[in-house]
Formats: C-alpha cells, structure tokens, sequence
C-alpha cells in the first residue's frame, strides 16, 4: 500500500467497528435507536448553524428531516453489509449506489490503489457508460498522479476538489470522464470535468487503500463543506470493506504459505520416519524456519544419543555375557558354602543345647544357695533382735533398779514428812488443850473459843491417825520395794548371762553368713559365665542361621540374576537388531 503523502496525512472520521455475537431483537432494537441517534446528532451539528445546533435530531416532516432519515437508514445497512457473505466488488457497488442516492451526486467511482504496481484501478462505479468505464480500465491511472493531486490548497475536509480549470493546466495527462453535458454549465456552478476526491486510508496502518471520485451533482452546485463531510462518512464504510478485503487477502496468501511449507516439512520429514537421520530439514517458509531447525537439532542429539545408544549396547552385551559366567561360579560357590554352613550351624546348636543344661543346674544351686543366705539373714537378724531385745530389757532392769532406789527414798523422806506431821498434830491437841482449859476459866465468854478448840483437838487426834497410817503404809512399801530391788538385781545378771550368749550366737550366724554368701558368690559366677556362654552360643546359632539364611537369599538373588541376565542379552540383541534400521551418519558415530 502507498505510504501517506507527508503533505496528505489527515485524520479521517474514525467508524468504530466491534465483531461480537449476535444480540438479541431488543438489544437490535436499542442499538439502532443509539446508533440512529448518534448519527443524526452528527448530520444535525454538521447541517445546521452553531446556534441552532441544540439537543436531539429533530423528525420534523421536512425535506431535510427525511433526507436525514434515508441516510440513517443507509448508513446502518452498510454496516450490516459488512458483515454480509459478499465478495468485495459487490459491497463496493452497493456502498457506491448508495452514496449516490443519499448525497446527490451521480457520478462515482472506486479506484483501489496498487502498491506493487504503483497504479489505481476502478473496481465499483455509477452513472458512468460503458465505454468510459472500459477506457478507465484499460488506462489504470499512476498512484503518483493521484497523489499529486491531493495538494493542501484543494483540500475540503479530508477531501479534494479539483476544478476544471486546475485540471487542464496542471493535471492534463491524467485519463478523465466528463460527467454531465457542458451544454448545461453555468459559471460558479459544476461544470462536468470538476471532480472530488475522497482519499480512503486504511484505519489501521494509515495506508492509501483507495480514492472514491465524485461528480455530476443533481442541484448542479459546488457541494458544500456539510455535503462533502457526508460523502466522506459514507466512503469510510468503503474504506472499512477495502481493508478488510485486504487483510483476509493477506490472511489467506499467508495460510497458502503456510500449508505449502507444511507440506514441504512433511515429505521431508517422511525420510526421518523410514529411519534416516541423515536428512536435514529445509523450510520455504520463514515461520516455519525456527520449528525447522528445532527438528534438525533434536534429530541431530537423537542421532548422536543412538549412535551412543549403539555404543552402549554392544558395550551391555560384553560385559552382560562376562557378568553371567561370573554369577554360574558365584552360585556353585554360594551352593557349596551353604552347606558347609548347615553343618557348622548342627554342632553350634548342640553346643547351645549344652551349655543351656549346664546353665539351668547352675541356676538351680545358685537358686538354693541364694536361699540359705536369706536363711541366715533371718537367723542373723533375729539374733540381731534378740541382742537388742536383751539390752533393751537390761536398760529397763537397770531403770526399774534405779527408779525403785528412787522409791525407796522418797519413802524415806514421807516418813519424815509424817512424822514432822505428827508431832505438828501432838502441839496442836496441846494447844487445843490449853485452849479449853482458858476457855473454861473464862466462862460464858469463852464458850465460843472452846468449841474451836474442841474442833481443834478433834481434827489433831485425826491428824495424828492418819499420819500413823501412812507411816505404816510406807514402812510396808519400804519393805516391798527392797525385795523388788533385789530381785531386780538377780534379773539384771541373768539378762547380761543372755545377751552374751544371744552375741555369740549373733557371731556364728554372721560367719555362717559369710562363708554362704561367698559360695553363693562363686556359684553365681559359674551361672552368670554360664549363661553368657550360652547367649553366646545362642548369637553363634543366630548369626550362623542368619548367614544360613542371607546364603539361601544370595542363592535365590543369583539365580533371579542369571534369569535377568539371559533377558538382558535378549533384550540386547533386540534392540541391536532394531537399531540396525536407523541409518546415522559417520560424524555422529564418531
């Protein structure tokens, strides 16, 4: 596509266009009203004054009214055009009728520029004769010249118009068609060489797709700045269906591309699957470029892992065939082994089985022995007791001796206290006395003081019986507890005769004890020696049972390993065979 002119560039009225499912009829609904709306809000700023330019389009039953209308209605059918199963020149034929009637010109062509060939040729056209649609084509007209005439000072909007009189004199070489008759031109009205150019750019790579020529107006006047705007939104839907030709054009040579490349990968790739990895892949496509060297690569390492491969197995092979004339020696080894090993294991067991019974009777003295020590550490400890149960009754002896001495003086001292209590009663029935001798001697005052002395002289006489009878009483335990203390005595010696003795006995027990104890000693250690021996022999069978045992496994594992050995060089020689088909080239094997 022809890049834009620097003098050239312009914005055109963007249309938004959104590909989405299809709505709903009230959704239909509401978006044509919207879009209704925001069209004629458009016409309305573009046709009327600034000041009368105010609020919503208005549907006033006016001329202007429904030519609004109409081109509301166009408008939303070329969109829906669009999106029509159609072929390119047939919505630029509609898109062109329809520009003719809905902005008064009657005659227009599509001219779709070429970038290769530097050229524009017309593809959709109206109110022009057969004959001069022919001659245009036959005539494709150079895009340098089309660009030459877009110059800034003919430039209306985003378009061009092009007098008669600028297109003799500057522009003569270029192929035009008179539209209209010049027997009907009038000055400062169109005259039929005037034409006006409407560039259509591409929205997406503001590229030069096409230019739309317009001419031969009905009112027969220069349009307006309003008229030409309105051209020009209706040639951007012409503008969208030339762009989008264009990219399904290009999508469409790209897949073409694309399959013959894949096609191509595909024949050479056949050749990798007969097993030749010498073959290099070489694409014609660009895209398809990098894959293809990824699978050169990849079959590159597969070729060099397999001559590997190769190496390896015939390597697996030696050595597989070496390791199965190891392992038939390992198992007749192993075989003769374990049975030299069932026989050490029968006289380890007999042994065990001895020393078991040798350890059981030792046992059994240790068990009596053990016995008779605590025999006599019952004696010991009852001699233990009696010794100081002896002391203890001698102690007690020794306390009731020295608690009866004690007695006996005590005794001694209440006998002197009875008797102090005695004479202390004789002096008081004296005074007693003395006092009912004055008593009587003075008569009747004195009768008062003689009952005193009455009941003084009574009281002494008992005062002294009973100091009589407790002097009694205490010469009689005087008595009795010197018998008792002499008795205590002859107790005391026999008790001391007893506890000697009961220490002897004490003495001949603790050496009893020893002499048992060391014997119980010395059988202990023949039994603890004994069941060591044992255990030991016990560990001795258990290892011996154990490598038994671990003989018996290395036996079963030699056997699964000569077993797995023989599939091993099956396996070997299969996929020697299979590799054999794989054709590598001498630089991998190396």
């Amino acid at each position: 596509m022809a890049e834009l002119h620097p003098k050239l560039k312009s914005r055109p009225i963007p249309l938004r266009v959104r590909l989405r499912a299809a709505p709903s009829v009230e959704q239909h609904e509401r978006a044509q009203v919207a879009e209704e709306q925001a069209i004629a809000e458009v016409l309305s700023t573009q046709s009327m004054p600034n000041g009368e330019a105010k609020g919503l389009f208005s549907y006033a039953l006016d001329d202007v009214s429904q030519r609004r209308g109409l081109h509301i209605k166009e408008l939303l059918r070329l969109g829906n055009l669009l999106h029509a199963d159609l072929r390119l020149d047939e919505v630029l034929q509609q898109i062109v009728a329809s520009i003719a009637n809905c902005t008064g010109f009657r005659a227009l062509a599509i001219n779709l520029a070429y970038e290769q060939e530097q050229v524009t040729r017309v593809v959709a056209c109206i109110g022009v004769s057969t004959e001069d649609i022919q001659r245009l084509r036959e005539n494709p007209e150079p895009l340098e010249g089309m660009l030459a005439l877009m110059r800034p000072e003919y430039q209306v909007s985003q378009s061009y118009f092009i007098s008669h009189t600028q297109l003799q004199e500057k522009f003569a070489d270029i192929v035009s068609v008179p539209a209209g008759m010049l027997d009907s031109y009038e000055e400062g009205r169109w005259h039929p060489e005037d034409t006006l150019l409407i560039p259509l750019y591409s929205l997406r790579e503001e590229q030069l797709l096409g230019i739309l020529s317009l001419g031969d107006p009905e009112d027969g006047l220069i349009p307006s700045r309003e008229n030409v705007e309105l051209a020009e939104l209706f040639a951007q839907q012409a503008t969208i269906a030339i762009d989008n030709a264009r990219l399904f054009q290009q999508r469409e040579e790209e897949h073409r591309a694309l399959e013959e490349g894949v096609a191509h990968l595909r024949e050479e790739m056949e050749q990798l699957r007969s097993g030749d990895l010498r073959v290099r892949l070489h694409s014609q496509h660009e895209k398809l470029q990098p894959i293809a060297e990824s699978i050169n690569t990849v079959v590159g390492e597969i070729g060099s892992l397999l001559s590997r491969v190769q190496m390896v197995t015939q390597a697996v092979d030696e050595h597989t065939r070496s390791v199965r004339h190891s392992s038939e020696s390992l198992a007749r080894n192993i075989a003769q082994q374990e049975r030299q090993v069932n026989q050490i294991s029968t006289v380890i067991e007999q042994i065990a089985e001895q020393m078991q019974s040798v350890s059981q009777k030792a046992a059994t003295l240790s068990q009596t022995l053990m016995e008779s020590v605590e025999v006599t550490k019952e004696a010991q400890g009852a001699v233990d007791r009696a010794v100081d149960g002896m002391s203890m009754v001698r102690e007690s002896t020794l306390e009731s001796a020295r608690t009866m001495k004690a007695l006996s003086e005590s005794c001694q001292q209440v006998n002197e206290v009875v008797s102090d209590i005695s004479d202390l009663s004789v002096r008081m029935h004296h005074v007693a006395l003395n006092a009912a001798i004055e008593a009587t001697r003075v008569g009747e005052r004195g009768q008062g003081f003689g009952l005193v002395a009455q009941e003084m002289r009574t009281l002494a006489s008992h005062g002294s019986l009973s100091a009589r009878k407790v002097g009694f009483s205490i010469r009689s335990i005087q008595h009795e507890t010197t018998a008792m203390s002499q008795s205590v005595e002859q107790n005391t010696q026999r008790v001391v005769m007893q506890t000697e003795l009961v220490m002897q006995t004490g003495v001949a027990l603790e050496a009893i004890g020893a002499v048992t104890e060391e014997f119980s000693s010395l059988v202990k250690s023949i039994c603890d020696t004994s069941e060591q021996q044992m255990q030991g022999a016990q560990l001795v069978t258990g290892s011996v049972q154990e490598i038994l045992r671990m003989t018996g496994d290395i036996t079963q594992h030699t056997r699964e390993m000569q077993s797995s050995l023989n599939h091993l060089l099956n396996l070997s020689d299969a996929l020697r065979s299979r590799m054999s088909v794989f054709r590598i080239s001498y630089d991998l094997q190396m």
